[in-house]
């Protein structure tokens, strides 16, 4: 072990591991790990398939259930006496390998297939000689390569948030270097890693290193960086392991079974613990000198750009964006979240005006506004428009992310004297305009919109009749001012919302979506026509455009057939198939 200290994983982004389930085990001096029974959804399953690396497999992989394996074999003393190291090797600093009864080095086909067949079947032989119920211990290869297993798994990743790294960090908050308990950087002048020295010295996320299938360093020693999923087993497993054997039984400390991180109800477990162990008021952030405030701009150019003409061109067109980045922080769980390959800025590097190798060609207008992945700014702002409270509107408009009338929302215009300031920053070196960046953005974002507001209520129709088509049933009426306000409630925690929702009639256009900004909207009938033509149109008739804006509300929203009226006494929102709900039948 490394000391017997106490140390615990930091790892900020999901781990996201090969396989079917983690590598774990039994956690030292705490007994056997917990069976999890004749469940057959499980999260310790793993595949032994080490051979297809050599070309393709004559038998099916083998299901191996490790928590399974460590439950029954934490029962049995004689047969389980070096516990972990049972199976496991681990190096002079005492982590733990991930591979079966070896190092982590490349192996030959042979040297692998002999060691789990002399090493698995002799262990089932030897228990089950001793009289303890074992595993296949025939030679017959089905006995362990069943190509039709009866589980299935429900292994999730693992995600160390924000409250959970508070939780790992307090165990070090007497320590001269907390972060270096964890986190580690590469010495080039000592050839080989050590601890972080200071919190700005933390390279980041362990995934920023050590990706999905490791990678190779010419020149580093050692020249292989381990993969995100031995390095965090590998770390977490001996780190748990070393706290419990050294604080004895009663000491708290991290799970080391693959159900213990990757299960749901245990996952569950440590976000409900985490809630109770974090103080409502701690400040969950992590301080590593960035700013509460930052602009998003191109990347100075090494040399100046010029036209065909020869006159210079400037390398972007649109404003800077001004960015509030400590309440962005808190909305994210990670860095990773947003800096999914470095922390450092998206333009430096990666993310060019038009491309790099190194962010994969992929150019900055892209990674900003790419509404389909998750690490773009308009790709987090789709996703949270899924949410109910917003998907009522959202799911059927044409306006929201990448409606270019918003584009201001984002890139706004200087006002009030800072055109000359915007004009400098732009100008500036990227280390002038990062130091310039904090109070700029600060400035520029003072007069947004926070929060969603709306008309004053008395300027807000109480009820809308809509009856223009009233044939079998009577007219609907429509509890207006009650739907608007109780939308406008929905949304006041929402800076995001109050920010895009900058002017009092946007709320309005959610329902009036094509219509001018205004507080008199024109009725629905202008646009949609009472009877459906045959020539092919994009405006639905307007019974179809009522049915569609109406009920596809209440599905997204996810809130037919429930009462979501405060008030005593309120009935359900109709259902889709619910016609009187909303438009009594008329009277013969």
């Amino acid at each position: 072990m490394k000391n017997a200290k106490r140390r615990t994983g930091t790892l900020l982004v999901a781990l996201v591991l090969a396989g079917a389930g983690g590598l774990l085990t039994l956690t030292a001096g705490q007994g056997a790990a917990k069976e999890q029974g004749d469940e057959k959804l499980r999260a310790d399953i793993l595949s032994i398939d080490e051979l297809k690396q050599f070309g393709p497999l004559t038998q099916p992989p083998v299901v191996f259930l490790h928590d399974k394996h460590t439950a029954a074999l934490g029962k049995q003393a004689k047969f389980y006496q070096k516990e972990c190291g049972t199976c496991h090797l681990s190096d002079k600093d005492g982590t733990m390998f991930l591979a079966y009864r070896r190092d982590d080095a490349p192996a030959s086909a042979d040297k692998i297939k002999d060691t789990y067949h002399n090493n698995c079947i002799k262990c089932h032989m030897d228990m089950s000689a001793a009289g303890v119920k074992s595993g296949p211990t025939d030679v017959q290869c089905k006995g362990c390569h069943n190509g039709k297993p009866d589980v299935a798994s429900n292994w999730q990743p693992i995600v160390v948030d924000k409250r959970l790294h508070f939780r790992h960090a307090a165990t070090q908050a007497q320590s001269e270097n907390k972060c270096g308990a964890c986190h580690h950087i590469y010495d080039e002048a000592a050839g080989k890693t050590i601890a972080a020295p200071a919190p700005e010295k933390v390279p980041g996320a362990c995934v920023y290193c050590h990706t999905e299938s490791g990678s190779v360093v010419p020149g580093r020693k050692p020249e292989k960086i381990r993969s995100l999923r031995l390095a965090a087993h590998g770390e977490c497993v001996t780190c748990h392991r070393s706290v419990a054997a050294s604080g004895g039984k009663d000491v708290a400390t991290g799970p080391s079974t693959c159900a213990g991180c990757h299960g749901p109800l245990d996952q569950k477990a440590i976000a409900e613990t985490s809630l109770k162990k974090v103080p409502a008021d701690a400040d969950l952030r992590i301080k590593r000198g960035q700013p509460d405030y930052a602009m998003i701009r191109p990347a100075a150019a090494a040399k100046p750009l010029v036209g065909a003409d020869g006159k210079p061109v400037k390398p972007y067109g649109m404003p800077p964006v001004p960015f509030d980045h400590k309440y962005h922080e808190a909305k994210s769980e990670t860095c990773v979240s947003c800096h999914h390959a470095a922390l450092t800025s998206c333009a430096e590097k990666c993310h060019t005006v038009p491309g790099s190798k190194d962010g994969g060609f992929v150019t900055l207008e892209g990674a900003m506004h790419k509404a389909d992945a998750t690490q773009s700014c308009a790709g987090c702002h789709a996703a949270l428009q899924k949410k109910p409270e917003c998907a009522g509107c959202h799911n059927s408009m044409k306006k929201g992310v990448g409606d270019k009338s918003q584009c201001g929302s984002c890139h706004v215009t200087p006002k009030d004297g800072l055109d000359a300031a915007v004009s400098e920053f732009m100008e500036r070196n990227d280390k002038e305009a990062a130091a310039m960046a904090p109070a700029l953005a600060e400035r520029l974002l003072a007069g947004k919109r926070e929060q969603t507001v709306t008309f004053a209520a008395s300027d807000i129709p109480e009820t809308v009749t809509i009856g223009s088509l009233a044939k079998e049933y009577e007219a609907s009426v429509l509890p207006h001012r009650k739907i608007v306000l109780s939308m406008v409630a929905g949304m006041k925690d929402s800076k995001l919302a109050g920010a895009f929702h900058a002017t009092d009639a946007a709320v309005c256009q959610g329902c009036h979506h094509n219509s001018p900004a205004s507080k008199t909207p024109p009725r629905c009938g202008n646009c949609h026509p009472a009877v459906e033509g045959t020539a092919a149109s994009p405006r639905p008739a307007l019974k179809a455009a009522y049915h569609n804006q109406c009920m596809g509300c209440h599905t997204a929203m996810g809130i037919d057939g429930k009462v979501v009226d405060k008030a005593p006494g309120a009935k359900p929102v109709p259902k889709a198939t619910d016609c009187t709900g909303c438009h009594a039948a008329k009277k013969q």
